[in-house]
C-alpha cells in the first residue's frame, strides 16, 4: 500500500484544536522541537514497513488530552493501545485504528449513548487518532459499569480485548499481564 504524503502529516488526521493541544503538551513539544517539526508539518513515524504509528509520548498526549476534556475517569488506555495496535494509527489486521474499535460500535457510542464529542461517518474516522481514542475511551467508560454494575479493571481489560461475553475472571489471563507490562511504560497517567 502506498502512502500519499498528505497522510503523513498529523494535520491531516487531526483537528487544528486537538494539533493545538499536541503543541501545548510540554512532552509532544520538546520532542518535536527536538526532531525539527513545525506547525502545519509533523510527521508521524513510519515502520520499516511504511505504516504510520505514534510515539510513547505522542500516545500518552492524545490519551490524556482525550481523558481530560471528555471523561471523568481515566482508565489506562495506552496499555490498550499498546496491545491491540502497537500504536500504529491504522492498526493492525481487522482491528481498525490505535484503540480497534469497530464502526458499528464506534456508531452505537456515538448515536445510542451520546459520545459526540466526535463524529464517526465512516471506518476511516477512526484511523484519525483523536477520534479512534475517544471512542476508545467511551467503549472502557461504558465496559466498567456493563450490565449495571461496577466492573473490575480486569474485566474491562479482558472485556475490551476479547468482548463482555468472553471474561473469565477465575483463570490467569495472559492478557492481562501483557496490560500490566504495556501499563508499565506509561507510568502514573496525568489528571
Amino acid at each position: 500500500m502506498k502512502i500519499d504524503d498528505a497522510f503523513t502529516y498529523w494535520d491531516s488526521r487531526t483537528s487544528p484544536e486537538d494539533m493545538e493541544e499536541m503543541w501545548n503538551h510540554p512532552e509532544v513539544h520538546k520532542q518535536w522541537m527536538k526532531s525539527r517539526e513545525k506547525k502545519g508539518q509533523v510527521r508521524f513515524f513510519l515502520d520499516a514497513e511504511k505504516r504510520l504509528y505514534l510515539s510513547r509520548i505522542e500516545l500518552r498526549a492524545v490519551a490524556e488530552i482525550i481523558l481530560s476534556k471528555h471523561f471523568s475517569s481515566q482508565p489506562s488506555l495506552c496499555a490498550i493501545v499498546e496491545i491491540i495496535s502497537a500504536r500504529f494509527i491504522d492498526g493492525i489486521g481487522p482491528r481498525i485504528g490505535l484503540t480497534g474499535i469497530d464502526y458499528a460500535t464506534a456508531e452505537w457510542l456515538h448515536n445510542e449513548l451520546g459520545y459526540k464529542a466526535y463524529k464517526v461517518e465512516s471506518a476511516e474516522d477512526l484511523r484519525r487518532p483523536f477520534v479512534s481514542m475517544y471512542f476508545g475511551a467511551a467503549y472502557m467508560t461504558w465496559l466498567s459499569t456493563y450490565e449495571g454494575r461496577e466492573r473490575s479493571l480486569q474485566f474491562i481489560v479482558q472485556a475490551y480485548l476479547g468482548g463482555p461475553k468472553n471474561t473469565n475472571l477465575e483463570e490467569p489471563c495472559p492478557e492481562w499481564l501483557k496490560y500490566e507490562e504495556a501499563l508499565s511504560y506509561y507510568g502514573e497517567m496525568k489528571r
